[in-house]
């Protein structure tokens, strides 16, 4: 593959008490075929010894800059990246995963040679090293997507994660000029995947799983934070309601109010209604309100079908 870089990449790394994760992350990035890169290590308040190892690799490596801030999580560290990077193009990478050493020389590749404003790779998802299955990268297939055709397929269950996240894509810059992640939520990545997407004339999308997503121990049904994750992943579903029908992106506004009755659906199936905190039945009921007359329709119309179709 050709070595020469020219654009300048700006990768951003939130990084927060991943202190046994952070030398694969970092020498992930460091050891990319493709040279020309920024790397920004956002040290996001850890209290272990994340913020001594980023300064250590900011000793041996001049394109890394380590950014020392108060603990304010996973979306503020991203923007105090994006607030200072210089690069032509954007990437993320959690601290507690890594990438393919060619994983952005093949991302710039298919973006500058299709002309597209981002680019974007399937993920392994792992829960220790040895499940990792070797990627052959001569062997691939581009789809490109244009005028919003992306939305027709959003919700696919083989495509929709990687849709909603961030970190397994290039940027062009100019996506970003005004758009921030949400301060103090969880999912913040689902609050503004559509106006990424919306804000890309053309995407690339190649696939070649080069990213690596590790997932912890424990499950996140088991997580004192399951409703207040919940009740966010409900507002983001709003937002998303509110843009698909300011743009007229109908197919989007009825897939996501499908998507948001069956994760109401699925709360109550969770936990009992009366067994809910009184503050999060009250969230429920608001997020209920927010459908019209006529949405309240479609998606008990929906409901009924699909009921059918699985008793016949």
């Amino acid at each position: 593959m050709s070595r020469i870089n020219q654009n300048l990449i700006s990768v951003i790394i939130p990084v927060y008490n991943v202190e046994n994760y952070l030398d694969r992350c970092i020498t992930s990035v460091i050891n990319q075929t493709y040279k020309n890169l920024e790397i920004l290590l956002v040290n996001d308040g850890s209290t272990d010894a994340s913020g001594e190892i980023c300064d250590n690799y900011a000793q041996q490596d001049e394109r890394i800059k380590v950014i020392h801030k108060k603990n304010g999580g996973l979306s503020s560290a991203r923007n105090a990246g994006l607030d200072i990077s210089k690069g032509d193009f954007i990437g993320f990478l959690d601290s507690d995963d890594f990438i393919a050493l060619e994983y952005y020389e093949i991302l710039f590749k298919i973006l500058a040679e299709s002309n597209s404003d981002l680019s974007f790779c399937s993920f392994q998802r792992f829960y220790n090293y040895d499940e990792l299955k070797k990627i052959d990268l001569n062997n691939y297939t581009i789809d490109i997507f244009q005028n919003n055709k992306i939305f027709d397929d959003f919700y696919n269950k083989s495509n929709f994660v990687e849709n909603v996240i961030v970190w397994n894509k290039l940027y062009k810059k100019e996506i970003w000029n005004s758009l921030r992640f949400p301060i103090g939520r969880f999912h913040e990545d689902e609050f503004i995947c559509h106006e990424i997407f919306f804000l890309s004339q053309k995407i690339a999308k190649v696939d070649l799983k080069m990213y690596y997503y590790l997932q912890r121990e424990g499950s996140i049904m088991s997580n004192n934070n399951y409703l207040e994750k919940f009740i966010d992943i409900l507002d983001s579903n709003n937002l998303r309601l509110q843009f698909s029908k300011k743009n007229n992106l109908q197919k989007l506004y009825n897939d996501t109010l499908k998507l948001r009755y069956r994760r109401l659906n699925n709360i109550y199936q969770l936990i009992p209604y009366e067994k809910l905190t009184p503050s999060i039945q009250s969230e429920i009921k608001k997020s209920w309100i927010h459908f019209s007359l006529k949405d309240k329709l479609k998606v008990a119309i929906f409901y009924c079908t699909n009921l059918l179709k699985l008793k016949k």
